[in-house]
């Protein structure tokens, strides 16, 4: 009987230093999923900052196509398309004046409803 119990013991204590020595397979998962998880974040992190930067140059470049536009359009005659919206004229007869698109004739318009109030 004395033996039988110095050798479940000594079993159990192989068992046990046995166990410690085994990897955990929950751990090798968990450490897969924070590794996932932090790459996936590196990854959401890099496109933002690309979005923004994308963003910013399209900003810059709307800009750069608005003023072009307004430039194509003569300083004198954006004086006269106001001068003559002020009097009463409507757009289509102010473009069709101005030799201009009635497109430009509403954006000089949109532009200047501040200097016009």
């Amino acid at each position: 009987m004395e033996i039988a119990i110095i050798a479940l013991f000594i079993v159990s204590i192989a068992l046990i230093a046995f166990s410690y020595s085994q990897r955990d397979p929950m751990k090798d998962v968990e450490q897969e999923l924070e590794t996932l998880q932090l790459s996936a974040m590196q990854e959401i992190y890099k496109l933002k900052k690309k979005m923004t930067v994308l963003e910013e140059e399209l900003l810059e470049t709307n800009l750069v196509i608005r003023k072009s536009k307004q430039n194509d359009i003569n300083q004198k005659i954006a004086k006269q398309i106001l001068s003559k919206y002020n009097n009463g004229m409507s757009a289509e007869a102010i473009a069709k004046a101005e030799h201009v698109s009635v497109e430009d004739v509403n954006t000089i318009i949109k532009d200047n409803e501040k200097v016009l109030v």
